[in-house]
């Protein structure tokens, strides 16, 4: 009896899989060749039992007839009706574009689409996959890179070198985790280029977009675009529900969306796919509404867990850069797919799990065997893939790929490799108006030749004072995940009076500081330094210095019981940086800052010895700051940068507080944080308290067609005072408040890039007012330039 009951089973089990079988197929772009994502497909006979196309274009749907008639929709593109037999399946379905798209009407009174999206707005916290308490989950990411003509594959040339391949493909598998509010981890598991044996880079490549849809800012290409369903998106946008979906027992609408005319927001254009079931967004394609240099394209697909939450499942993006090669209207294409999978909601993580470097490569990850990646591609490469790997494996080998990947990872470091050594750019070129044009050459090991150990040194020649410079250092790094390293250092050289202890800027030449430097002393100098991380977000310095400073200029320090030149300097400092949130991106070869959006504390405190190796002052100093970039929504960036600055004994002007102004004739080029109409040299202080403000609106205000220039307003004033004891030669003191005020366009003038993005030039003028006023009115304006670069 058993046997005919399983025997019945087994046949009405045959006779259903026989009954019930599926339809599969791949929706593609007629024109090119493009998978189509979010393709509505319907039965026409049954409008209500449908499916949507995935983010590849790929669609499966069941039926128990051997014929059926499918109908295929989707914006901008022609709706097509096919018979199709069961035994067509798998297929290839081609949709044309349309050749002339209707205006959009949109609806302000009654529009169906605003309640939808109001429903998606007052949803969008509780969807925000980020707003969960914890979450862990893999990613297999691929992008492919390629060069296309006019939406067609190049045939010539291109072919022949490629054999049909791509240009490059990349592969990574990453291991993300996460802890409410904002603590992150992810780290590369696995990685492979094709013609690179050792690939660093291919995280980078992938975090073109962000996890999900629902900031209420979407950062793209280090730009900030208002979320069509953040908070007051309904006054900047337009919608339009395109279509409304039913799949299964859920109902989802097609809602368009772009920028309202004549308002000035960085927006985004691109459809939204609201499934009912908590209105969340189960779809999205998105894409910035300003043309730009470089052509992004989002796409995003979200599944909705057994744990009734939503939750990224494939995260697309297209970019688009022109070569401009010829004449020809040629285009490198980069597609990256993220694939998300092993979605665990209770991982049961502690805060300890987390560090501040939330992006980490594996050493082991290049060297992940086939047999390894068999088991963990998502999806199998295909023909063309695999003939990418095998033909740009053997170009990178005759060509030396790495070699050449070796000198894009040391450049942002201003450094170029040279077998074992690195040439360090930042000592074969400068300019200051005390030695002029100075060129100079600097040789350090890498860690090719010792491994976390760097020697080496630089020598330098300025052509206006006719003297030669040089030092020598070496410094070893301990671990670099807790930033612990210890180095020594010797140098006789320059080195400008005042100068604070906290640096204008991180920017080579110190944001364009340097080149007006003019008022230095001559400084053979002995250090060793100390630093490491504690509390994830604090990192300390520890510095001991020994040094000769001969004054330069026809200075001599003159105060009471001093009265000499040269003089001796001993010290001792600790440095604390705080900042809170700060990420890092964390490879073999360099550690790279992706800032925070929070305030970062820096203290630095100095004491100097008199009784210590021939020192001649004993004395304390101490220097503070606190510095934040603020974006609001609708409203551009705020900046601001608070610093402060103490001594509490009679000192030579070089150790000191001076040079917080960047008013030069010669380079008039804006500084920030500094003052732009005060004299570099004007006050002196031994205590003091500056505070630069700026806001950028960016194109907020004012924008016509392709003229879209930043508007940037500043407001900047300090105080400072001296002790009376002092002999002040040219200098000045201000116990008053000094003010000045700015108004800067910038991106008025833009050159090409390489069609990249483009190099902008714009202008300011800066006025002095208040208690440090000029008579003459034209000697309180400084009119100054700026350059910068951008995509659009």
């Amino acid at each position: 009896m058993a046997k005919k009951l399983l025997s019945l089973l087994l046949f009405l089990a045959a006779c259903s899989s026989f009954a019930q079988q599926k339809i599969t197929g791949l929706i593609i772009n007629e024109e090119t060749q493009e998978p189509l994502a979010f393709v509505n497909v319907i039965f026409k006979d049954q409008p209500t039992q449908g499916t949507i196309s995935d983010i590849d274009g790929k669609f499966s749907l069941v039926t128990e007839e051997n014929k059926t008639t499918l109908q295929l929709s989707y914006i901008g593109f022609e709706t097509k009706i096919i018979d199709v037999n069961r035994s067509d399946s798998p297929m290839t379905i081609t949709l044309k574009p349309l050749e002339e798209q209707l205006d959009e009407v949109i609806l302000t009174s009654g529009n169906p689409a605003l309640s939808i999206i109001e429903k998606a707005i007052a949803n969008r916290r509780e969807n925000h996959p980020e707003n969960l308490p914890e979450f862990s989950h893999d990613y297999y990411n691929k992008v492919i890179f390629d060069l296309q003509s006019d939406g067609k594959r190049v045939d010539s040339a291109f072919n022949a070198v490629f054999k049909g391949g791509h240009i490059l493909v990349m592969e990574s598998i990453t291991k993300k985790e996460f802890k409410y509010p904002r603590l992150t981890n992810e780290t590369v598991i696995a990685n492979k280029v094709s013609g690179f044996k050792n690939p660093m880079f291919t995280a980078l490549a992938t975090n073109m977009q962000p996890f999900s849809f629902y900031d209420e800012v979407i950062d793209l290409l280090d730009m900030h675009f208002l979320n069509p369903i953040s908070d007051g998106a309904l006054n900047k946008y337009d919608y339009e529900l395109k279509e409304t979906i039913i799949q299964h027992q859920d109902t989802i609408h097609l809602i368009s969306f772009k920028p309202q005319e004549g308002k000035n927001i960085e927006g985004l254009k691109g459809l939204l796919y609201i499934n009912t079931k908590n209105y969340a967004i189960q779809n999205v394609i998105a894409s910035p509404f300003e043309e730009m240099k470089i052509d992004l394209k989002i796409q995003q697909q979200y599944q909705y867990l057994p744990e009734e939450v939503w939750f990224p499942e494939q995260l697309n993006y297209s970019l688009k850069l022109s070569t401009n090669a010829g004449g020809n209207n040629d285009f490198i294409i980069a597609e990256g797919k993220s694939y998300i999978r092993n979605v665990n909601l209770q991982p049961n993580l502690t805060n300890k799990d987390f560090s501040a470097t939330v992006l980490k490569i594996d050493e082991q990850a290049p060297k992940k065997d086939s047999l390894y990646w068999e088991n963990h591609r998502i999806v199998p490469l295909n023909e063309q893939e695999n003939i990418t790997y095998r033909v740009v494996d053997s170009l990178g080998e005759e060509f030396k790929f790495d070699k050449a990947i070796s000198y894009m990872n040391k450049l942002p470091q201003g450094k170029i490799p040279i077998g074992k050594f690195d040439l360090d750019l930042k000592h074969l070129f400068g300019y200051n108006k005390h030695e002029g044009y100075r060129l100079g050459l600097g040789i350090y090991t890498n860690e090719k030749l010792i491994k976390d150990v760097e020697l080496g040194g630089y020598f330098g020649y300025g052509f206006k004072d006719h003297e030669w410079k040089y030092g020598f250092s070496g410094k070893y790094t301990i671990s670099k995940d807790d930033d612990i390293f210890i180095k020594a250092a010797y140098q006789d050289d320059i080195q400008e009076i005042g100068s604070y202890g906290l640096p204008i800027s991180d920017e080579f030449f110190n944001g364009w500081r340097d080149f007006i430097i003019e008022k230095v002393d001559h400084i053979q100098k002995y250090s060793f330094t100390g630093g490491f991380r504690s509390f994830k977000y604090l990192t300390t310095e520890i510095e001991l210095n020994h040094a000769k400073i001969t004054p330069l200029n026809n200075y001599i320090f003159e105060a009471p019981d001093y009265n000499f030149s040269p003089f001796y300097h001993t010290s001792a400092s600790i440095k604390l940086r705080y900042a809170y949130g700060e990420h890092f991106v964390q490879t073999p070869f360099q550690k790279t800052s992706l800032g925070t959006h929070f305030p970062i504390l820096t203290l630095q405190y100095t004491r100097g010895f008199d009784d210590i190796l021939e020192g001649d002052f004993s004395y304390q100093k101490i220097e503070a700051r606190i510095e934040q970039d603020v974006f609001l929504k609708n409203l551009g960036k705020t900046s601001y940068r608070i610093q402060a600055g103490y001594v509490d004994e009679v000192l030579p002007r070089n150790l000191l507080f001076t040079g917080e102004g960047s008013n030069d004739e010669d380079i008039p080029i804006v500084i920030e944080n500094t003052f732009q109409t005060m004299l570099p040299y004007e006050f002196l202080s031994d205590r003091y308290v500056d505070v630069f403000l700026s806001h950028n609106f960016g194109s907020l205000l004012f924008k016509a067609g392709k003229f879209n220039p930043e508007i940037i307003v500043h407001h900047n004033l300090g105080w400072g005072d001296l002790n009376k004891d002092y002999t002040l030669y040219n200098f000045k003191t201000k116990e008053d408040i000094y003010l000045e005020g700015g108004l800067e366009l910038a991106r008025i003038l833009k050159i090409n890039y390489f069609d990249i993005g483009y190099i902008t030039f714009g202008a300011g003028a800066f006025y002095r007012y208040g208690n440090y006023q000029l008579e003459d009115f034209d000697d309180n304006i400084a009119f100054k330039m700026n350059i910068g670069f951008s995509f659009n």
